[in-house]
């Protein structure tokens, strides 16, 4: 992807780490809460209540939450639940919790139960760490190693009690955002600013709404003043050339590149 495709970024909650741990275990407990969830109900009226009394989503804005009882659950028959009696009105999840358990890790039990590293299923994985681990996901390191050059700015919106977003790891992706080459020039150049919700935890979007929608809209109005001045300060210099200065070296570069070797100024016919 063309680094100037995205001008700017609104990061919520990101799980873009630098493990203290091995990478895969960050979203391992994860994983296994989802593996043994349930995933059908009678009706969708016993669906919703058994959302509403869960800890997990007493958290989530109400409005949100019922979205999700909107979109998130499907009418049987499924691949999984094919069978369908008269006046059936069973649910189950439109995102199967297997697909779920996929977007936290990825298998890797020949890997960890035969030593030996598979580089055409793991070659996003360091060889020595692979043979080590039943459960990966290597991007959340492989992300962090490449924020450094990162060009469009960014906005973290960070939950204040999420443990995917610790004050060691926001200072963590703060420091490094942006400030290597090829990037915006980091927090210091006013690129990269975080907001962190109080009491809010990972799940920003679904938790805090309205500060979220809030906070990236005020980022968003302010970038967008940034960028049209920027556009039109190119535009106003690059209309007012004619066709062939856009098309040919000018004197300034026959000066700051010099002449040929031997010669006192730079010859007026080209040699070639």
């Amino acid at each position: 992807m063309h680094p100037r495709l995205l001008t700017t970024l609104v990061l919520l909650d990101p799980v873009v780490i630098f493990p203290e741990r091995p990478y895969g275990s960050e979203t391992y407990e994860f994983a296994r809460l989802s593996t043994w969830r349930r995933d059908i109900w009678a009706s969708r009226d016993e669906a919703a209540k058994s959302f509403k009394k869960s800890k997990f989503y007493a958290a989530w804005d109400s409005r949100v939450l019922e979205r999700w009882l909107q979109y998130g659950l499907r009418d049987l028959p499924t691949i999984l639940y094919p069978d369908l009696t008269e006046g059936d009105q069973r649910v189950t999840l439109k995102t199967t919790k297997h697909q779920e358990v996929f977007t936290f890790t990825r298998p890797n039990f020949e890997g960890f139960e035969r030593g030996h590293f598979d580089r055409k299923r793991h070659i996003d994985m360091e060889p020595e760490i692979a043979v080590n681990l039943k459960f990966v996901r290597p991007e959340p390191l492989d992300i962090f190693r490449r924020l450094p050059n990162l060009r469009p700015s960014v906005l973290y919106i960070f939950g204040g009690d999420s443990d995917m977003s610790t004050a060691e790891r926001r200072k963590a992706k703060m420091d490094v955002t942006g400030v290597g080459v090829g990037g915006s020039g980091g927090a210091k150049a006013g690129k990269v600013q975080e907001v962190v919700l109080p009491g809010i935890g990972h799940l920003v979007a679904m938790e805090a709404v309205g500060q979220c929608a809030e906070s990236a809209a005020q980022w968003i109005d302010a970038e967008l003043k940034i960028w049209n001045a920027d556009e039109e300060e190119f535009r106003s210099l690059w209309a007012i050339k004619s066709f062939t200065e856009k098309t040919t070296i000018d004197e300034k570069w026959r000066e700051m590149i010099g002449p040929l070797p031997g010669s006192s100024k730079a010859a007026e016919e080209p040699k070639l």
